[in-house]
């Protein structure tokens, strides 16, 4: 029963945008949401007699996500009940989130699902995303023609999947690629299947457009070449060429970078207003989930606006820690995130100079 409702959170979770119950100018409410606290609360109950442990990294996040309970409380008093209730409501989910990997975790530890299997659960959605992202090339290639109401970015001719965001969509696809590439599992697979699982991803990958997801798969496929496969270094780096130069696009979204007119150019200043806010609040921070409302008082959205779907963020996610939970929730959040990253990068640079 756990593994099912694990299979579905992950089903629902490559449903994107389609998997919407309420969608609102603050946000949105989603199946997922449902089914991963239904998936919290019956994991805890079915591990919790058999001895339920909680990796050290998680600690820090749960001591972050106190401390951003603690500095929203005050927002209550500036924000109103209805946009207090929304920002605590995306800590809730945040919660529920962090409290669902440590479940996993225990999963894994307790032999309730195999490593393999969960990195093919991964594998599949990132395919199943993939096709809907050519699909939605073919049927929706212009965002231009939806309603600006609905919050979505103009992209055109980009694979945006059922994520409806090609950035999201490609980081999204990195991270299953990345499984893929460090795992056992593709080595079960015959050769045809792994060209499918490996090429299929990577292609919509580059059709999204996204220079941060291309860059996050660049630095992916330079670790893996360097600890793993030295092939791999010079297979990339041969692709990359040939697409460069068969692939007009390529060329003019990288060039474009030091275009004014480029997305590049907003996304500096999405960083310098978040710079801004952050400084003013350095020590407590604006509250968790409050963007949103600050950035309409520092006028960076105009008045009776929402700012759309990413109103609510900036184009730096430390920079909106920094911002939102103060230097304190940052250094937490830090700790937890680049922990496990440091102890496994550490046991590599071991393995490659000994």
């Amino acid at each position: 029963m756990l593994s099912t409702l694990l299979y579905l959170c992950i089903g629902a979770l490559s449903l994107g945008q389609f998997s919407i119950l309420i969608k609102s100018q603050s946000g949105g409410f989603y199946l997922f949401d449902i089914l991963i606290a239904v998936f919290v609360l019956y994991g805890i109950a079915a591990l919790l007699n058999n001895g339920f442990k909680f990796p050290k990294y998680s600690l820090y996040f749960y001591a972050f996500t106190f401390l951003a309970l603690i500095e929203l409380i005050p927002s209550f008093f500036k924000l109103g009940l209805g946009d207090f209730l929304t920002s605590s409501s995306y800590l809730l989910r945040w919660f529920l989130y962090l409290t669902s990997s440590v479940v996993v975790f225990n999963m894994l530890k307790k032999n309730f699902i195999t490593k393999n299997a969960l990195i093919k659960l991964f594998i599949y959605s990132a395919l199943f995303i993939s096709i809907a992202g050519f699909i939605q090339l073919l049927v929706l290639p212009d965002f231009t023609v939806l309603d600006p109401s609905l919050g979505w970015d103009p992209h055109k001719n980009r694979l945006a999947s059922t994520f409806f965001d090609p950035n999201f969509t490609g980081g999204y696809l990195v991270l299953c690629i990345t499984l893929a590439l460090y795992s056992n599992t593709l080595k079960k697979f015959n050769l045809g299947q792994k060209v499918i699982f490996l090429l299929v991803p990577i292609t919509a990958l580059i059709l999204t457009f996204s220079r941060s997801s291309w860059a996050a798969l660049s630095l992916v496929v330079l670790i893996h070449g360097l600890f793993k496969n030295r092939k791999l270094l010079f297979i990339f780096a041969l692709l990359a060429f040939l697409i460069y130069f068969a692939v007009p696009r390529v060329q003019t979204r990288l060039s474009g970078i030091t275009d004014p007119a480029d997305s590049a150019h907003f996304r500096i200043i999405s960083w310098s207003n978040t710079w801004k806010i952050a400084k003013d609040n350095l020590f407590l921070g604006t509250g968790y989930n409050t963007f949103r409302f600050v950035q309409k008082e520092y006028s960076f959205i105009d008045p009776g606006e929402s700012g759309g779907n990413s109103g609510a963020g900036s184009d730096s996610s430390f920079l909106l820690i920094l911002a939102t939970t103060g230097v304190l929730g940052l250094a937490l959040f830090g700790i937890a995130f680049f922990s496990p990253l440091s102890t496994n990068l550490s046991t590599d640079l071991k393995i490659l100079f000994l």
